[in-house]
């Protein structure tokens, strides 16, 4: 059995130091019997198998210490060169020949493209995400292509923002975790976020969902006017419903491999993306979610034909405790 790729369903919360945030995240929440895409998660030591196996510990390692934070030119360049050198390493031939067999045992006809996404972390540490950091890649086909995307995933560790960040926490480069997920793709109509406490008022009494029609990308990154409900928790009656022209949504691009961003179309513009069935589903699964953990989560959500999947869960950033109302037990 080889060591380094696991099943998602095997993963859980005690993966974190190994597999990251997001890959240990999903395992949790496939036990929990919540709809997770299938998909599996390359450990956080195949990189360092990589690496060893090509020789190229000292160099990275004196790239590494190397880097002077005041300037941004030079982290820039070396970064760069550490991506490179990840980047043109050779695969060791069991860790590749796995990898191509669990993507051929994961796809079928029907459902052959795959999503490969980070899941970072940090050695012997609580930090388990660095929330845009790190790149997904959508509508990802064929053997060759997943490997060439799991390369781009384990150079990305190397992009200068994320040793920014990890600079700013006081985090020893050589702690960095990350972890590729391959997984099948979701060819969402809609999706989204969904917060178990408003992270603008800290209001922890209530679930706030942003969606748009397309993949979430739109409405992670910021790029898109999206529908916005407010929900009391408690209740799940709705306190705010603001249906908004959206513009711009993501879906596949035209050449059936990877992601583009579009124009929504005019008759779906001002139409609301969620139905109100959806959302008191979402709040369900949100509250489910929230109540397993113990603390207020961010999810990452999408529907394809009518079906709920969830993407991602993690615990929302900055929220602090706040003297309002808290209406939930785990709170």
């Amino acid at each position: 059995m080889n060591k380094y790729v696991l099943s998602l369903k095997d993963l859980g919360q005690g993966d974190l130091d190994r597999c990251g945030g997001k890959a240990a995240g999903l395992g949790e929440l496939i036990r929990i019997g919540v709809r997770v895409p299938g998909g599996f998660c390359i450990v956080g030591d195949a990189l360092s198998y990589l690496v060893e196996t090509n020789g190229l510990g000292g160099q990275i390692a004196s790239l590494a210490a190397s880097l002077n934070f005041d300037d941004y030119h030079a982290v820039e360049q070396n970064t760069g060169t550490i991506r490179s050198l990840i980047a043109s390493a050779k695969i060791p031939d069991d860790l590749e020949r796995e990898l191509r067999d669990r993507y051929r045992g994961l796809v079928t006809e029907a459902q052959k493209y795959v999503a490969v996404r980070s899941s970072v972390g940090v050695k012997h540490s609580s930090v388990s995400s660095f929330p845009g950091m790190m790149d997904t890649y959508h509508y990802v086909l064929g053997e060759d292509q997943v490997v060439e995307k799991i390369r781009e995933c384990w150079a990305s560790l190397w992009t200068a923002r994320a040793a920014y960040a990890r600079q700013r926490q006081k985090i020893a480069h050589e702690n960095g975790v990350i972890a590729p997920i391959v997984q099948l793709m979701v060819h969402s109509e809609m999706a989204g976020v969904l917060f178990t406490a408003n992270p603008i008022t800290k209001n922890t009494g209530e679930i706030v969902i942003e969606s748009n029609w397309g993949l979430g990308e739109s409405v992670v990154s910021g790029k898109s006017m999206n529908d916005f409900f407010a929900l009391d928790k408690a209740t799940l009656a709705v306190k705010q419903r603001r249906i908004v022209e959206k513009t711009v949504m993501v879906t596949m691009d035209d050449h059936g491999s990877g992601r583009t961003e579009r124009p929504v179309p005019a008759n779906r513009a001002k139409e609301p993306s969620l139905s109100d069935a959806q959302v008191a589903e979402l709040c369900t699964a949100g509250k489910r979610i929230e109540d397993h953990f113990g603390f207020n989560v961010d999810v990452e959500w999408a529907f394809q034909d009518k079906i709920l999947y969830i993407l991602q869960a993690r615990k929302i950033r900055n929220l602090g405790e706040t003297p309002q109302t808290k209406t939930h037990a785990k709170n």
